[in-house]
């Protein structure tokens, strides 16, 4: 145990939770975890890629926690309940994996590009130019730290991976104001590195395929996603740090989406969960009786895209249960008091759609569809000169057009959804909700933390534990922090608004008052098939 810890040590320069290393490393950490002898920069950020969906489904551990769908309004349970009661079995230990695999690569290859005696040999050059995988490492990064501290606020930021060059074994938490302020840094410097006219492996880059023009556009974006979450805590730093990046251009056609594509190395969580076509699926995520119904009432053709009626869960007679009926599809409520409770809705619920559940399935992560409804709201607020309606359209289309479903223009023109100044601000977080279905649950998560919209009641079995809400944070922090860096935990911890390691001390940014309501009986009753 004391030799792991050395090396998580020297790799990660922070303290993480003791993870056995069971994959294969494209590093031999035994001969110098910091700087590897023959490391191939394609192969350590084709390796960094692969944990970009953990922040939309699943672990990067192994195991069955859908917390980031549950936890933002998507999924719920059909089988027994395990999340009803708002737990988790992360604590997010998956933090130590992801420094110590995806963030950890990212950080070699840039220091590899960046080190006169490296930048030129053969096993840094094979993945393109310096300047080139500089800036997407960089902007890679970026992703996975600003995910890590929506989900548990202060992270190591500013003194990771400096053990061995700064002797630094116990690095600070920054403050969660630091860390955006450091990733709008760091993003703008990628931004201004980038090289059009120079070249990236598409091979190894399994996200853009070595696009670089994609990779400013996602770049702009991830910058316009930190910058929104400052409306309440420092708006006119957002408004800045917003204006630039949405001058330089984010994600705004779908052929831009940031996406993921899995293969038979990157198994899709949702094949082995609950595919009818995996033999050892339990069965257990369905949707959300609150999506489900709210797509019901908006009559919105996405539900084909979104859901199944015939599938793993509630198979039934499609005369009397038409497909392309809005009543036929049923959720399940979410944190129901007893298993049995939950199980009396299996034969009448709905499934998620086969399209998502193929072993090489591939998900939306950050789609067109978000940055242009986060633009509409930043229009809104009259950060940026642009009409907030035409954008709240567009987001609208876009998600249709992803999904591949018609109907989008008169969709918009219903009354319901049409778009209506006296109440923008709630009718376009409501449409990036649900057009955020199966992507980054984090940031629809943090959606709902810091405008309270939609509001999302709990069941029974929560209520029952103690929860009135969904989870403002994930806690906690690992055992191993507390251990080995507490000087450092406890000041991180301090930093939180309520100042205590749990599910309820709201991030830096959240300064909403979310509502807190658990559902009514009725809500709680199987409908009579």
């Amino acid at each position: 145990m004391k030799k792991l810890y050395s090396i998580l040590l020297s790799v990660l320069t922070a303290a993480i939770l003791f993870t056995a290393c069971n994959k294969q490393e494209f590093i031999d950490l035994n001969k110098d975890p910091n700087n590897p002898s023959t490391a191939f920069t394609s192969y350590m950020f084709t390796n960094a890629c692969t944990y970009v969906p953990y922040f939309v489904l699943g672990r990067a551990t192994n195991g069955y926690d859908p917390w980031q769908q549950e936890w933002a309004g998507y999924l719920s349970e059909s089988k027994n309940n395990q999340y009803g009661p708002l737990s988790t079995t992360a604590q997010y230990s998956d933090v130590g994996n992801i420094y110590l695999y995806a963030l950890r690569n990212l950080d070699q290859i840039i220091r590899m590009n960046e080190d006169p005696e490296q930048k030129g040999l053969s096993n840094v050059l094979i993945f393109g130019s310096n300047a080139n995988q500089i800036a997407v490492a960089k902007t890679l990064s970026a992703y996975y730290y600003m995910s890590l501290t929506d989900i548990i606020g202060p992270i190591v930021l500013s003194e990771a991976f400096k053990g061995k060059s700064d002797d630094i074994w116990k690095p600070k938490y920054d403050s969660q104001q630091s860390v955006y302020e450091q990733l709008d840094k760091m993003l703008n410097d990628a931004y201004g590195q980038f090289d059009p006219s120079g070249a990236l492996d598409g091979s190894a880059d399994v996200l853009y395929g070595g696009d670089v023009d994609k990779w400013k556009k996602f770049n702009a974006s991830l910058r316009m996603l930190l910058a929104i979450k400052l409306c309440d805590v420092d708006p006119a730093t957002g408004k800045a740090r917003f204006a630039k990046a949405y001058s330089d251009g984010g994600m705004t056609d779908n052929k831009d989406n940031f996406m993921y594509t899995y293969d038979d190395l990157t198994w899709n969580r949702l094949y082995y969960w609950v595919s009818p076509d995996y033999d050892g699926a339990g069965f257990n995520a369905v949707p959300n009786k609150f999506i489900v119904d709210q797509m019901k009432e908006f009559k919105d053709n996405r539900m084909w895209a979104y859901f199944d009626i015939e599938g793993y869960r509630g198979s039934r007679d499609p005369e009397v249960f038409p497909r392309d009926q809005y009543a036929s599809f049923y959720g399940v409520p979410f944190g129901l008091s007893s298993n049995d409770a939950v199980n009396a809705w299996t034969s009448c619920c709905a499934s998620i759609n086969k399209n998502l559940l193929s072993m090489t399935a591939t998900i939306p992560v950050i789609p067109a569809a978000r940055v242009l409804f986060t633009e509409a709201e930043a229009a809104l607020r009259g950060w940026i000169s642009a009409d907030a309606k035409k954008l709240y359209e567009a987001g609208i289309a876009a998600s249709f057009e992803q999904w591949g479903v018609s109907g989008a223009a008169d969709y918009i023109a219903s009354p319901a959804v049409a778009y209506n100044i006296g109440n923008a601000l709630e009718q376009i977080a409501l449409q990036r909700w649900i057009a955020s279905y199966m992507s980054d649950g984090v940031e629809a998560w943090s959606d709902w933390r810091r405008l309270d919209i939609p509001k999302m009641p709990v069941g029974p079995g929560a209520y029952d534990n103690g929860n009135t809400h969904y989870p403002y944070r994930l806690g906690f922090y690992s055992d191993t922090d507390v251990a080995y860096n507490k000087d450092n935990y406890l000041e991180a911890v301090q930093m939180l608004r309520g100042g205590v390691d749990d599910v309820n001390s709201r991030l830096w940014w959240d300064v909403a008052d979310n509502w807190e309501g658990v559902l009514a009986a009725e809500e709680c009753t199987p409908p009579a098939l």
